[in-house]
């Protein structure tokens, strides 16, 4: 059996084109005998401040099956966000436990930046002049590095509330890719004429509003991608805007159902007239608009990302 803890991990992973390419393929991938994918199990564990959550994906097509454990924990006074978790890869054929990738959530860090950089590829404009990056964190930077290996935006802005956190978002951005980025603390300004928005926040309430993106004169074509609602007590987008959108996207029905931006609507309203497609079934000559893309996190990418980064031990 084969044990990785995180550093080894992050010496053999890294976000790169490639890896968004192996995403991108396992979302057009058909599972052509069994599989299963279960429903995401979610722990609020309120003693801790924090979330873990399980998720899991099998199919008779792949060597090996993925059960993952993610947790998200703020202790202290401080509230200081602490991530644990591990990638479990068994035999698909044995059931035996075959690899334990003890990362703290890292792998699962690549594949959300990975899928997010994807559904750029597939849904933006090859030419975007504006890109918004809503959030300061480590997703916001890792969404900003897969938007920039599939992308070229010729103004980069940040939206943020800090503004110590902006500058610091700016002065990495600057220093890794070597590109200006401006920030604003107000979401009018901030998503004013942007073609593409990236949201990466843990928010509970929304940070888009209706009124920034369908400003007078602003209903055109724009691309938003959600990263950041994957549990039922985060949203991102408010309703009015989702109820506005020309073509909804996403990596899971259901989970955007339940964890993601739909969660609160009525299945009558999401088949009748949201009607939501997944990123594996869209239809390039629909790209007009207001495009919405709820991405929650599949465990079919866990199990990608998971047997990649095993390919690199053995390779």
């Amino acid at each position: 059996m084969i044990v990785l803890n995180e550093p080894k991990i992050r010496k053999l992973v890294t976000l790169t084109r490639e890896v968004i390419d192996v995403i991108g393929d396992t979302f057009c991938s058909t599972d052509s005998r069994f599989s299963c994918q279960p429903p995401v199990q979610q722990m609020m564990l309120d003693p801790l401040n924090g979330l873990l959550c399980v998720k899991s994906f099998y199919s008779a097509d792949n060597h090996h099956f993925v059960v993952k454990m993610a947790g998200n924990y703020r202790l202290g006074d401080k509230g200081v966000s602490q991530t644990q978790g591990m990638n479990a890869l068994y035999d698909a054929k044995s059931g035996q436990l075959c690899a334990v990738l003890a990362d703290n959530g890292y792998l699962t860090q690549i594949r959300t930046a990975a899928a997010g950089g994807y559904a750029v590829d597939q849904l933006a404009p090859e030419h975007i002049n504006v890109a918004t990056i809503v959030g300061t964190g480590r997703q916001a930077r890792m969404q900003l590095s897969a938007l920039l290996l599939v992308r070229q935006p010729k103004h980069i802005r940040c939206l943020g509330r800090n503004k110590e956190s902006l500058k610091s978002f700016s002065d990495w951005a600057e220093q890794t890719h070597h590109v200006k980025v401006t920030c604003y603390t107000e979401g009018n300004s901030g998503l004013a004429d942007a073609d593409l928005v990236i949201t990466t926040t843990t928010s509970r309430t929304p940070v888009i509003r209706r009124d920034a993106i369908l400003a007078a004169g602003q209903h055109r074509d724009r691309l938003i991608v959600a990263i950041g609602s994957d549990s039922v007590d985060k949203r991102e987008l408010e309703e009015t805007l989702i109820m506005e959108s020309d073509l909804w996207v996403c990596d899971d029905i259901d989970q955007s159902s339940t964890l993601g931006e739909l969660k609160g609507f009525s299945k009558e309203t999401i088949e009748q007239a949201i009607k939501p497609v997944t990123l594996d079934n869209i239809d390039s000559r629909t790209l007009s608009g207001l495009i919405i893309c709820d991405l929650t996190g599949i465990a079919k990418l866990d199990l990608a990302i998971s047997e990649y980064c095993l390919a690199k031990v053995s390779g």
